[in-house]
């Protein structure tokens, strides 16, 4: 039983790390093209906001599973907002990506 708490929270932190790897260069706006001789060139924050994008639903499986766990404390809504949050900010995030190129294309 332990054992299952402690690969879910290993899980969530390692999402959560994951997060705020790709979230700092996106947030600030980093324009560097690591590679510019590569066959699709793209600025860091591009690279960020896609993986951000790819990083939606393996973040919202793994917080899903840190709910299902904490079913049994009382507290329903705190849990609820506790467990999601880093699944919502990488949408939150991810949403800003795509709104801000479409913004870019259609100027």
């Amino acid at each position: 039983m332990k054992l299952k708490y402690a690969a879910v929270l290993a899980l969530n932190l390692l999402g959560g790390v994951v997060l705020i790897y790709f979230a700092v260069p996106f947030l600030t706006h980093d324009t560097a093209v690591p590679n510019p001789d590569a066959m699709i060139p793209m600025a860091r924050w591009e690279g960020t906001g896609t993986m951000l994008t790819a990083g939606i639903l393996p973040l919202l499986f793994a917080n899903g599973l840190g709910y299902l766990l904490l079913r049994g404390i009382k507290g329903k809504q705190k849990r609820f907002l506790l467990c999601f949050l880093p699944a919502v900010l990488c949408a939150l995030l991810a949403a800003v990506y795509w709104i801000g190129s479409f913004t870019f294309w259609a100027t």
